[in-house]
């Protein structure tokens, strides 16, 4: 680099700064030749360099001056200020800048910046002096407004920055905005103004994920500086349904768990209501719930005393179902990721999120769930007129359902109710909104896939009730096929000489396709208790019980001439083109050697033979693609009209 006049290049200035000790000529001409660079972009790194080395003691007002000015740029943008900030922060925290100067600097800074110059590392006097002008700044919370979700307050702003010093951090989640206040605007009538409460309180919600997402670290201190006031609650089930997966593991599980003990509360006000719907009267209902209403908390008193009284049987009708409620509305919100942990995952598209939490754990606190939704079935009642028809209603019964350890007779028999009342739902009036067209399509898939697991005669694993694929008389083969094989070896452990499941799933492998699956096609085919019978058969009749197109036919003959032995039969058997035209995994781009003998062998050294089984009307693709191997060389041989394609479906 070329010097200019008496200034010496920067990068020399700086490795000078790093090495010179306090006082020393070297330290004063640095410090010179910075002083002459005053408001030079680059004088920035020069100014660090100092006081991190031979100024990082004591350093003249002028020096200090300079770095704060540098470094507290208000044209500069966020993504440079990151840089020019940590500058800022070594003459602000410095002994020998003025406290009162320190204040003046932090009010004139961005909010965006008073953050980054409070975090954990740096000094003491620094961060006490951001906590005290976040204070100066936000004098009282303001009650939360939705264009607070764009229009940041110095608090909001501040947790945007990580490892914050603690009395920082204290300071900002405390005057973070408050909940939104039920005011009516002019004009507004009650419905309106409820309404529009109801939309600020879950803006305010998506301001407490926004701000935790930003803290993954401090989740716990979080919780613990809400505790007792109006944000907890939204703290919580923002961790356990927001962003579960970037929750401490034990802190998931102490929230997950403190929300489950909430239900006991609700399944006895469902039980009193019943009662009380019954003819009980309030004295015996006292007298029979006598334990358990000692029990309750005041939030619980509070909720039972709707139910009793003057004039309360009309509510308490109506509260019969407040259990199943509870859990349907869990189900559908705050625990719908722990129940299905490859739903979180970006808005967008693509992969789902990693776990902080381990899949075994997740596991636990879903069958926890599913023992607490298996109560509140037993408590269900129909209420509609057309019978439930949201998916809403029965995400909560087949998330119980996959994760019970158990599926009961009973709790078959009381989810057999909540199917008869969702199919009641096709009288139900429909709009043509997209979104109603897309809920009935996944209320269509949960009742089918529910339906699938009560009906399945024998003891299932939460595995293959997952996968929804019920009696082995209705199952079909390409249900089969979108089965991971694990589960399809569990499937058919579970239904274990059961011949016609095995032959559905051995058609369920050419669905599959056949690269990569040849030992599932084996090990499936050594469950039945004929497996060449059974081989021979299906592949006779393969047009019938498997149709499809080339693909479909393909797969299934390399799964076949793939096997360790061939029966002749079975491969006269197989489609003619196909079979001449591909020859399993291990032979790709030639025909297969157990078929090519056999073709030789049959035909022979008859020349006619030879000439007709290449006139032959084989295909590739259309009816003539059927035609079997077996059935036109004979014809070949013996001159005999060509065979018919067998017969479809």
């Amino acid at each position: 680099m070329s010097v200019s006049g008496n200034r010496l290049p920067v990068e020399f200035l700086i490795a000078v700064a790093a090495g010179a000790e306090p006082g020393s000529a070297a330290a004063l001409m640095v410090a010179e030749q910075a002083r002459e660079r005053s408001g030079d972009r680059q004088t920035g790194e020069l100014l660090a360099a100092l006081l991190r080395g031979p100024f990082r003691e004591s350093a003249p007002g002028w020096m200090l001056t300079a770095a704060v000015t540098e470094g507290l740029r208000a044209d500069d943008s966020e993504y440079r200020a990151q840089t020019t900030v940590e500058l800022a922060a070594l003459a602000l925290g410095h002994p020998d800048f003025d406290g009162e100067l320190l204040a003046e600097a932090l009010h004139d800074c961005s909010a965006y910046r008073l953050g980054m110059l409070g975090t954990a590392d740096r000094p003491p006097v620094l961060t006490a002096a951001v906590a005290a002008e976040l204070h100066r700044r936000v004098p009282q919370p303001p009650h939360f407004t939705s264009a607070l979700l764009k229009d940041r307050t110095p608090a909001q702003e501040v947790l945007r920055t990580g490892h914050l010093d603690d009395r920082v951090f204290d300071a900002a989640v405390a005057l973070l905005p408050g909940v939104p206040e039920q005011v009516r605007a002019e004009g507004e009538n009650f419905t309106e103004e409820l309404d529009r409460f109801w939309a600020e309180c879950d803006a305010w919600g998506r301001m407490w994920r926004t701000v935790l997402e930003q803290q993954p670290d401090r989740h716990a201190r979080f919780v613990e500086a809400t505790d007792g006031t109006r944000a907890s609650s939204t703290v919580k089930e923002q961790l356990l349904g927001g962003l579960p997966w970037l929750v401490e593991p034990e802190l998931l599980r102490q929230i997950a768990l403190a929300d489950l003990a909430g239900f006991d509360g609700v399944l006895l006000t469902a039980r009193i209501c019943r009662a009380l719907v019954d003819g009980a009267s309030e004295e015996s209902v006292q007298e029979q719930f006598a334990a358990e209403l000692a029990a309750l908390d005041d939030r619980g008193r509070r909720r039972l005393s709707l139910y009793t009284g003057k004039d309360a049987l009309h509510e308490a009708k109506e509260a019969r179902g407040v259990a199943a409620s509870w859990v349907e509305h869990a189900a559908n919100g705050r625990w719908k990721l722990i129940l299905d942990p490859a739903e979180a995952k970006p808005p967008y598209g693509g992969n789902p999120y990693p776990w902080r939490t381990p899949p075994d754990e997740l596991s636990d606190l879903a069958r926890r769930f599913a023992l607490v939704a298996e109560q509140a079935l037993h408590t269900w009642e129909p209420k509609e007129l057309y019978g439930i028809g949201r998916a809403a209603d029965l995400r909560w019964v087949h998330a119980m359902l996959v994760h019970l350890p158990e599926v009961t007779t009973e709790t078959r028999a009381a989810v057999q109710r909540i199917v008869r009342d969702a199919r009641r739902s096709s009288n139900r009036p429909r709009s043509y909104r997209p979104q109603d067209y897309e809920d009935h399509e996944q209320f269509t898939k949960l009742l089918a896939d529910i339906t699938r697991i009560i009906t399945d005669p024998l003891p299932q694993s939460s595995a293959t009730r997952r996968a929804a694929l019920g009696d082995p008389a209705e199952v079909t083969f390409r249900q089969l096929s979108a089965v991971e094989p694990a589960l399809l070896a569990a499937y058919l452990d579970q239904h274990a000489g059961n011949d016609q499941l095995v032959e559905k799933a051995l058609l369920s492998c050419a669905q599959r396709g056949s690269h990569g699956s040849e030992p599932v096609f084996a090990d499936v085919l050594a469950r039945h208790s004929d497996p060449q019978r059974a081989l021979r058969t299906l592949t006779r009749d393969l047009r019938r019980r498997l149709g499809g197109g080339p693909n479909d036919r393909e797969s299934w003959t390399r799964h076949v001439l793939a096997l360790p032995e061939h029966d002749q039969e079975t491969v006269l058997a197989l489609p003619a083109w196909t079979t001449l035209t591909v020859g399993g995994p291990r032979y790709r781009g030639s025909i297969h050697p157990a078929v090519l003998a056999l073709v030789t062998t049959t035909l022979g050294d008859d020349p006619l033979a030879w000439q007709r089984f290449a006139d032959s009307p084989i295909s590739h693709a259309g009816h003539t693609a059927w035609l079997r191997l077996g059935e036109v060389l004979d014809a070949a041989v013996r001159g005999t009209p060509w065979p018919k394609p067998p017969t479809s479906r």
